[in-house]
């Protein structure tokens, strides 16, 4: 950046000499320089071909005229050098492309601010490389932790869901529950309709929990084949019981054919364990909730399916 700079220290509020802007067109960067009252003292080509523009049309120009709204940022620039600051870098974002801003202050004898040199290297390539980095880390952990088929999260994630929500209730002394969700006599629909009208139901009915369940911390997801989990923080068993009658509600108005099954139509059996009391360890709480909530589960299978049952630890 000195090397860079020094022709600009000894008169920054002149305009540059023919020679001189010969010299700054040589530079491989951006370079520009911008007096107190906002004004370009000078710009190489570079510079100047970031605007769309030559030198000629930018060196003696307000900056806000070919870069409208800089006014603002130029204030709080010089506030900074004013202040004491010597240097400054940042990303920028121009016409479509990203640079690296590398800004210093140009000071007479006095060590007043007479001026800021900026210094612009395009950066768009990497740029657009790491946004592309990201998009794909993005996807790929979206992939990982989510069901292809429904969109909801998967059973790894669930897992790992019922494991922390234990853990955060345990520590805080609140409630927990959670709904264990089977598709009633779905192997009978599939090997009627087939798998594709099978993937339909499945994904109607995981449509409808999402819609029923989004307060900010509760969580469905599908548990695997025709089974769904949700984990709701914070709910106690007769608010948990409610959510389930909703749920079963739901599905139920959806009317999806079904004459293999004693209610015409595709329905669903939940269990529902909630958990006043959290047992002292995360690991305890777990697998107190998962194994209350698979009996309260075979109970509704057992008790005619279409319904739900409520098991708690007390039980």
């Amino acid at each position: 950046m000195d090397a860079l700079t020094a022709p600009l220290r000894a008169a920054p509020t002149r305009l540059p000499t023919a020679s001189l802007q010969a010299l700054y067109d040589t530079l491989p960067v951006a370079l520009g320089v911008i007096g107190r009252d906002g004004c370009c003292l000078a710009a190489n080509r570079a510079y100047a071909a970031i605007h769309g523009l030559a030198p000629a049309d930018v060196i003696g120009r307000q900056v806000n005229d070919y870069l409208p709204g800089a006014h603002q940022q130029l204030r709080d620039d010089f506030a900074h050098f004013d202040a004491g600051v010597d240097r400054m870098e940042r990303e920028v974002a121009c016409h479509g492309r990203h640079f690296m801003l590398a800004l210093q202050s140009v000071r007479d004898v006095d060590g007043r601010v007479q001026g800021i040199t900026s210094v612009l290297v395009d950066i768009t390539a990497r740029k657009r490389m790491q946004e592309a980095t990201d998009e794909a880390r993005r996807h790929w952990h979206h992939q990982a932790n989510h069901d292809h088929l429904t969109g909801l999260a998967n059973r790894r994630r669930m897992d790992d869901a019922v494991a922390k929500e234990a853990g955060r209730c345990l520590r805080k002394g609140v409630p927990l529950s959670m709904l264990m969700i089977d598709v009633d006599f779905f192997k009978s629909y599939n090997d009627r309709f087939g798998h594709q009208l099978g993937d339909e139901c499945l994904r109607a009915i995981g449509a409808c929990l999402r819609a029923r369940i989004q307060r900010h911390d509760d969580m469905v997801g599908r548990y695997g084949g025709e089974e769904f989990i949700a984990v709701l923080p914070g709910t106690r068993a007769a608010g948990a019981q409610q959510v389930a009658q909703h749920v079963l509600q739901d599905v139920r108005a959806l009317s999806i054919w079904h004459p293999d099954s004693s209610h015409g139509c595709v329905t669903i059996s939940i269990g529902v364990a909630s958990l006043d009391d959290l047992p002292s360890s995360t690991r305890a709480s777990c697998e107190a909730l998962l194994s209350h909530a698979d009996r309260a589960l075979y109970e509704a299978k057992a008790a005619g399916r279409n319904t739900l049952r409520v098991r708690s630890p007390r039980q």
